[in-house]
């Protein structure tokens, strides 16, 4: 199932969300503790009011059986509540929409779809994506500690880098861990990355972002165009 998983997730490009991933038993000290709390408040508070975002992404995995990594680029769009596309490939070779409690999978070239199910009947690794991928775009300071601890905080000239770990089982048999990279001064999302179980790696870099603007609705809709192969799944993949 994890190989099912990963593939289907990296190749609809849903894997942008977000985040990379280091399973560590690191504990932090009381005062790293406090640290990691304190940035940790900085950065949710400056996403409460984010209700929209759009950005171009640069996504590079890495995997053992290759030498070289596989680049894609592509785009993104985020919309409250709980709304988001992802485009890889120009024209796109995989799409994902996020709308309400349906997943799309789209694969253009195939002429095929997927449909998941994201409300609370759903069961399965699809739920568990679902929370790992807002680890980007933070709202509800209590629900984010609760599906994840802080391992690491780290700060350099360009970045501050949060090093995750999803308190979830299921969560962390499929992402041991994840990470986010912020800008120093203003917390804007600047890449996260995901590692696999199998330890492959997944990392999504953005730029041109722009939060709060106008996005078109119907980036959000999940309409599947005629003549496509459409598989309906419930929370597993």
């Amino acid at each position: 199932m994890i190989r099912r998983f990963h593939e289907s997730v990296s190749g609809a490009g849903l894997t942008l969300l977000l985040l990379g991933v280091l399973l560590s038993s690191l504990r932090l000290s009381g005062a790293e503790v406090s640290a990691s709390d304190a940035v940790l408040d900085a950065w949710l508070k400056s996403t409460g009011n984010l209700a929209t975002l759009e950005a171009r992404v640069v996504q590079t995995r890495h995997l053992k059986a290759l030498r070289q990594p596989l680049v894609s680029t592509g785009h993104v769009w985020f919309a409250t509540p709980g709304r988001f596309r992802w485009e890889l490939g120009e024209p796109p070779r995989s799409v994902a929409v996020r709308s309400g409690d349906e997943l799309l999978v789209l694969s253009p070239g195939l002429r095929r779809a997927e449909r998941h199910r994201l409300d609370q009947a759903a069961e399965g690794p699809v739920r568990e994506l679902l929370g790992l991928l807002d680890v980007g775009f933070p709202r509800d300071a209590a629900e984010f500690r609760g599906r994840f601890d802080v391992l690491e905080v780290r700060t350099n000239a360009t970045a501050t880098t949060l090093r995750l770990r999803p308190r979830s089982a299921a969560a962390r048999r499929m992402m041991p861990g994840v990470s986010v990279d912020l800008g120093v001064d203003d917390w804007r999302l600047l890449a996260t990355e995901m590692t696999f179980a199998d330890g492959s790696r997944l990392r999504s870099e953005f730029s041109a972002m722009v939060t709060n603007g106008p996005v078109d609705p119907t980036r959000f809709r999940t309409e599947v165009p005629e003549g496509w192969k459409v598989e309906a799944k419930g929370g597993g993949l």
